[in-house]
């Protein structure tokens, strides 16, 4: 008979999609180890909300409500007495998603700042000159009221970054800024599809390279073509798919009621540091 989950042991199995689960039945996978850590109360959330004058997005608000980031690794083993860490699926603590202060509005469009001219700027930009990345999603116009975050940053080549086009919005979207040409690569558009696809590519090294214009290091590849060869398909539409929980598009979905409230353990001990 199975042993039922605590709370908290059900809460981070459905954020992580099975995974743990998933990769235990792997052969020569090991050392799976998922760090959990507390929740943000809503006055942290507010804080970091007012210092950087944007709000979070609502999935992303609820995530970090019920846990402030989390840390899974794997290891794999190459041999009896050779075994590595490989996977990694890393959501900072909320105070480590900062403002990316590099100089980065190299966007062939950009809107101007004087008013008239900014309108005729807007007006004047047609369909065919807005770029495109490599999946044939438009690439954001970086203004002065332009915001964006980095999330992760990928061995120096390339950075997850959250994008508000405005502070006016709180609908960003998840980019791949590639470091060494300063061009964007379309990944999400929200949190929750960003954390559905670390999960999909189970945490493999640089998986968001699969997405750049200059793709995987042929050593990760390796891995891919090893452990989830369908993810590098030549044909695989995964800049095409739609996110849609009918029995015909059988992907997994976060279901965003497992960020209704803290996990009981959590809560019992908060209220015992509290006294």
């Amino acid at each position: 008979m199975n042993k039922k989950l605590s709370p908290e042991d059900a809460f981070y199995e459905n954020l992580t999609l099975g995974l743990i689960k998933t990769l235990s039945t792997v052969p020569r996978v090991c050392n799976v180890t998922l760090e959990r850590r507390q929740p943000l109360n809503a006055c942290q959330v507010v804080n970091w909300e007012q210092r950087h004058c944007v709000y979070l997005p609502e999935d992303m608000k609820k995530f970090y409500l019920s846990t402030d980031g989390f840390v899974l690794n794997w290891s794999y083993q190459y041999a009896p007495n050779d075994i590595r860490r490989v996977g990694h699926i890393h959501f900072p603590h909320l105070l480590q998603v900062t403002l990316l202060r590099e100089n980065i509005e190299n966007t062939p469009v950009t809107v101007a700042s004087a008013g008239g001219s900014a309108a005729a700027t807007t007006t004047d930009v047609s369909a065919s000159s807005i770029s495109k990345d490599k999946w044939g999603n438009s690439t954001p116009i970086i203004t002065a009221k332009s915001k964006i975050f980095e999330i992760n940053n990928i061995n120096e080549m390339a950075k997850v970054c959250m994008l508000y086009e405005s502070t006016s919005s709180n609908n960003p979207k998840f980019y791949l800024l590639e470091l060494n040409t300063l061009s964007w690569q379309f990944l999400s558009e929200t949190f929750s599809e960003y954390l559905r696809m670390s999960i999909a590519h189970l945490g493999l090294p640089y998986w968001e390279l699969c997405f750049s214009s200059f793709g995987l290091p042929s050593w990760t590849e390796q891995l891919f073509l090893l452990l989830a060869p369908h993810l590098l398909e030549e044909h695989e539409p995964r800049r095409g798919r739609i996110i849609n929980p009918a029995c015909e598009h059988p992907y997994n979905i976060i279901d965003p009621n497992i960020f209704r409230g803290k996990p009981k353990s959590v809560a019992k001990a908060a209220a015992a540091a509290a006294a």
